[in-house]
């Protein structure tokens, strides 16, 4: 299922704090790369494919065109991320996620908000994500988020 989000009709601009209940929400670098991929990896109900690895993070993360940000907990573990990419005036959400332990405390809002802030200040203006159909509680949780269904389309990929 494909999603996505007029960033010009975004019902909310919500400023995200630093720090949030003892919590650190911050953009990542390429020295947060394998960090992120061992959370990332933990999650079966994201597509982190194996190809995804640190070294590709690395150099991701080091683009202009790269937005990602992580949540770490009072010990500097990360207890969630978000990831994505831009292109003209469109961006996508590849990946969120965020600890069972820390869910239901809107982490991963904050970690929306954070960039979809980013992307309004690199004028994007429309921005999509895919979930899987059969994932309910994400499909409710990007609708509040402001994001719709995308109709009509299908999607299409390919591995290279």
């Amino acid at each position: 299922m494909t999603l996505s989000n007029s960033l010009e009709q975004a019902t909310r601009s919500v400023a995200v704090p630093d720090r949030m209940n003892g919590l650190t929400i911050k953009k990542a670098t390429p020295f947060h790369a394998t960090r992120l991929v061992n959370f990332l990896k933990r999650f079966d109900e994201i597509a982190f494919c194996d190809w995804q690895n640190e070294d590709l993070l690395k150099g991701l993360l080091s683009h202009d065109n790269t937005f990602c940000y992580l949540a770490e907990n009072h010990s500097g573990a990360i207890i969630g991320a978000v990831a994505g990419g831009a292109m003209g005036t469109r961006g996508t959400i590849n990946h969120l996620a965020v600890s069972p332990d820390y869910r239901h405390s809107r982490i991963g809002t904050s970690l929306t908000t954070s960039i979809l802030n980013d992307f309004r200040q690199h004028g994007i203006r429309r921005v999509f994500l895919f979930i899987d159909q059969d994932n309910a509680s994400a499909v409710r949780f990007w609708n509040r988020q402001g994001f719709s269904q995308t109709r009509g389309e299908i999607t299409c990929e390919v591995d290279l």
